[in-house]
């Protein structure tokens, strides 16, 4: 058989590698998962607001986020909502999600009691059971890590403590050295004190002594002032001379009258030559009437025209003149008007000027008082020389006591201080650790926190296993019913008729091997199911989209389908993370995982066993059976029979 037909022998050499292909597929799917953990997509929330322990303000929560991020073991994403990031893991989007409270740090930094910081772990087992499993395992793990951090940082107060008392110490020794120097300083500031005081006397006797002075040099300053006494009495002298010869108001009227009178006389200029401008137009106007009726007289009519249009020339000539002159004398009326303002200002000014020149001479004073200036001047700047000094003397001896003074202020102050550093720096009590031996040692506790619960490991892996047999089932309907062969009568059916034909007790036998497996796992197993009609529905589904993914493998490929549909179902058990998360495998079983149809069953049935995904089956459902519309309508179009005679048309296994 094997040298008779070339494909059995091909088949056969293919056989050799189905066990290896089956191992390669199904282990490099799940090669070293653990190194992938990272791209398990896991939430945080942290609603610790923090405590103020000791003085010193501590978040904890806030500790344990950095450190989760940093640590990069899983994908973190934070929320900033704790009902959004739990909603998130029902609806299959996140594996877990680790909450912490708002009074994490509250329980934790005081160690009170063992156990009173929970650290929430929250998870679903019915969407991932193995999910759930890294959760759980997670958690203890991560609480140590919490109390190692905790204690850590405990021992780290304890330790400062015992090197800030020593710290004081040292310090207290330096204060007081301090103490010391500032009572020297004191002595030192009270001696510049006292001497300050005595300079100020001194001063105060000088500045006596300037007063005596100030009044003899009143005489210098009469000798000094002679010289200006009598130049004082010449420029009185030329001022009244000045005010007597001052011009008056009506001195100046002559001027002002004129010029408004030629401002006018500019005005009726200006009038004039309009006038003439005038008549020059009209003249111009009876020389062009004169030369256009003078045209037709004989003998003299030429003589006349010509006349005509000289006197028309002249009159135009004229009226430019005119207009010249017009002009010229508009900038003449300006100028005289400008001029006329000008000489009106003059005359204010002078008015003004004769006003001001009179209250001076008014106001300057007698002869008498300014003979009196020169000997008061003398005294006085006698009096200020000497005064001046003094006063001198006198700041040099307060700017000594100021600055002993301040140098007393300063040493009082030191003094002060460190009285007072030394009274803070002796303990009143000795500070006790708070909290218990347990509670210090174990402030943290993981608390799980578990929606959609599985049962056991059992109902936790039946998603997986239950397909998978539902398609060994499929399997072994499609070897019962030789799905390939048609008989001869019934070749000239219609093909829906004849697919119809073929699939209706293949449909019964998996429609009975998936009641078989409801009441199997109900009965015997006791797996507590969150919607049995939804489940049940599933099931069938499930079975009957498999025998169609079968069907039309076999009209597509032939007996090769079967075939094809073993390794199918070894791609899809390592692409629908229903052993370990998706995330976990490879990239290429990552890729497929949403194109296949066991992810989208292992999904309903997780989401009808356990109420996962928010209990939302029946949109995977309908994903499922979209698989088996699809590959019922794909073998109803494609495909080809295998037609047989009736009389040789048997069961597709022989039962001896």
């Amino acid at each position: 058989m094997l040298l008779r037909d070339r494909r059995f022998a091909a088949a056969v050499v293919g056989a050799l590698f189905i066990p290896a292909l089956y191992a390669l597929i199904y282990l490099s799917s799940m090669w070293d998962p653990s190194a992938r953990t990272s791209a398990l997509r896991a939430g945080l929330v942290n609603a610790d607001t923090g405590v103020t322990f000791r003085g010193e303000t501590t978040r904890m929560g806030e500790d344990v986020s950095q450190t989760l991020l940093r640590q990069g073991l899983f994908q973190w994403e934070r929320f900033d909502d704790t009902e959004i990031a739990k909603r998130a893991v029902r609806r299959g989007e996140l594996s877990f999600a680790v909450l912490i409270p708002p009074d994490f740090s509250e329980q934790a930094v005081p160690g009170r009691e063992a156990g009173a910081a929970k650290l929430v772990i929250y998870t679903s087992e019915g969407n991932s059971y193995s999910a759930a499993g890294f959760a759980k395992r997670f958690a203890p793990e991560l609480a140590h890590r919490v109390n190692e951090a905790l204690n850590e940082q405990r021992w780290d107060m304890v330790l400062t403590s015992a090197q800030g008392s020593k710290l004081n110490l040292a310090t207290l020794r330096e204060r007081v050295g301090h103490l010391h120097d500032g009572s020297r300083l004191l002595a030192d500031g009270a001696r510049q004190a006292r001497q300050g005081e005595v300079d100020l006397t001194q001063g105060l006797g000088k500045a006596g002594d300037a007063a005596g002075q100030v009044q003899r040099g009143a005489t210098q300053l009469a000798d000094a002032s002679t010289q200006f006494a009598g130049g004082w009495r010449q420029l009185s002298s030329s001022l009244r001379a000045l005010d007597t010869h001052r011009p008056t108001a009506t001195d100046a009227e002559p001027l002002k009258t004129g010029m408004q009178r030629l401002v006018q006389g500019q005005t009726e200029l200006s009038k004039g030559l309009d006038q003439l401008h005038q008549g020059t137009r009209q003249l111009q106007t009876g020389a062009q009437a004169l030369q256009r009726s003078a045209s037709p007289i004989p003998l003299v009519g030429d003589g006349l025209a010509e006349g005509a249009q000289a006197l028309d020339h002249g009159a135009e000539l004229l009226g430019l003149g005119l207009v010249q002159a017009r002009d010229n004398n508009q900038r003449l009326i300006g100028g005289a008007q400008q001029l006329q303002t000008g000489i009106q200002s003059l005359t204010g000014g002078l008015t003004q000027f004769s006003g001001s020149l009179h209250q001076i001479t008014a106001a300057l004073p007698d002869d008498s008082r300014i003979d009196a200036l020169p000997h008061g001047a003398q005294q006085l700047g006698s009096g200020a020389l000497a005064l001046s000094d003094g006063l001198r003397k006198l700041q040099g001896g307060h700017t000594q006591l100021a600055s002993g003074l301040a140098r007393l202020d300063t040493g009082s102050a030191q003094l002060r201080d460190g009285l007072a550093l030394l009274a803070n720096a002796l303990p009143g009590d000795v500070p006790m650790p708070e909290g218990s031996a347990r509670g210090l040692a174990d402030s943290v506790e993981p608390e799980l926190e578990i929606v959609a619960p599985v049962g056991n490991d059992g109902s936790g892996f039946a998603p997986n296993f239950v397909p998978m047999s539902l398609w060994v089932g499929a399997v072994t309907a499609a070897l019962l019913f030789s799905l390939r062969r048609l008989p001869d009568d019934a070749a000239g059916l219609r093909r829906s008729a004849q697919v119809a034909g073929k699939l209706v007790w293949p449909s019964a036998v998996v429609l009975g091997q998936s009641a078989v497996m409801v009441a199997m796992m109900i009965g015997v197993l006791d797996i507590r199911v969150h919607d049995l009609a939804p489940f049940v529905v599933t099931v069938a589904a499930a079975s009957l989209t498999f025998l169609l993914i079968l069907f039309a493998l076999i009209r597509w490929f032939g007996e090769l389908g079967k075939v094809l549909g073993i390794i199918l179902l070894i791609v899809q058990l390592s692409s629908a993370g229903a052993t370990l998360p998706i995330e976990l495998a490879t990239p290429f079983f990552q890729t497929l995982h949403p194109y296949l149809p066991f992810t989208w069953v292992v999904r309903a049935f997780r989401a009808s066993m356990f109420g996962a995904y928010d209990g939302q089956w029946l949109a995977h459902w309908a994903v499922v059976a979209g698989c088996g519309g699809a590959a019922l309508l794909g073998a109803t179009l494609a495909g080809r029979w295998k037609i047989t005679p009736a009389a040789d048309y048997h069961p597709g296994i022989e039962l001896d």
